[in-house]
């Protein structure tokens, strides 16, 4: 049985043999080509291939505007990842249909896609152009993490992003500017889910860096993911609205503090370690 997931305003499911013209005529300009491949020139080997399941997006017109193929057991070239993995591969949207945010909702939406099609495996990666920060950001959001950066790929500078299959991600939460106390330093950022707001982050900000002063979630959300999202999603919110910041900090007190795996599976390192209380900290420009 192919997969299908509806997500909002887009269908993302396994390739049927219908929509073959339509991946015949998908569309890369020149640049776009050298980092990715055109759909109709990796199909035939992904559908061949027992490893291989080659995925589109459609909208609500049931247009073709997004392809990507899914690999288990791949190894990239220079990088020495689990065997129980997934990666990412020719990820593109159409040009055709590029700038209206497809590209966005389908990042958001793979997580749980992913989950579906591989419920046996733990590790999804993916690699991408270093230059690429568009990319690199909408891939964070998503909550995939930069795990490595290898100077000399294929197509040039190269970064490696991971994304933990165990983990829960929340594809309908979107970090919105809140109230601001200048005077303060502290800036407030609402979490909506849905449209509906389901809690905050309090930042402290300081010339180069933030503090993370307070995360609430409602009570009713959790244990939906919803803290460890937002904290996946803090560096592209920060790079966004504060382009002088380089680094986030948050401060953690008491041995068996809940935010704790979360600051760890968000890619934040821990710095400072004393009895009562840790340091984590995150670099959002690199």
């Amino acid at each position: 049985m192919k997969q299908k997931g509806i997500f909002g305003d887009i269908i993302i499911q396994e390739f049927e043999e219908q929509y073959r013209d339509n991946l015949t005529a998908f569309q890369l300009n020149e640049r776009q080509q050298i980092y990715t491949s055109l759909p109709k020139d990796v199909l035939d080997e992904a559908i061949s291939d027992p490893h291989q399941r080659a995925n589109i997006a459609l909208n609500k017109d049931d247009e073709v505007v997004g392809f990507f193929v899914l690999h288990a057991y791949y190894q990239h070239e220079g990088y020495d990842t689990p065997n129980q993995v997934v990666y990412i591969r020719s990820l593109s949207v159409n040009e055709k249909f590029q700038g209206q945010g497809y590209g966005t909702q389908m990042m958001m939406n793979l997580p749980q896609y992913v989950q579906q099609c591989f419920p046996d495996f733990n590790h999804l990666y993916l690699v991408v152009d270093a230059e690429n920060k568009g990319a690199w950001n909408v891939y964070e959001r998503a909550g995939f993490m930069h795990t490595a950066t290898k100077e000399e790929g294929p197509i040039g500078k190269e970064r490696l992003y991971y994304l933990d299959l165990d983990a829960k991600y929340v594809s309908s939460l979107k970090l919105i500017p809140g109230k601001s106390e200048e005077n303060y330093n502290i800036h407030i950022i609402n979490l909506e889910k849905d449209n509906e707001k389901i809690g905050f982050v309090a930042l402290e900000k300081y010339s180069t860096r933030v503090n993370i002063a307070a995360i609430e979630v409602t009570a009713s959300e959790r244990k939906s993911g919803v803290a460890q999202s937002a904290l996946r999603q803090l560096a592209t919110y920060i790079r966004k609205h504060f382009t002088s910041i380089t680094l986030i900090r948050i401060t953690l007190y008491g041995e068996y503090n809940e935010l704790r795996p979360m600051c760890t599976n968000s890619n934040f390192v821990e710095t400072v370690t004393t009895e009562n209380y840790v340091i984590f900290e995150k670099f959002i420009n690199y």
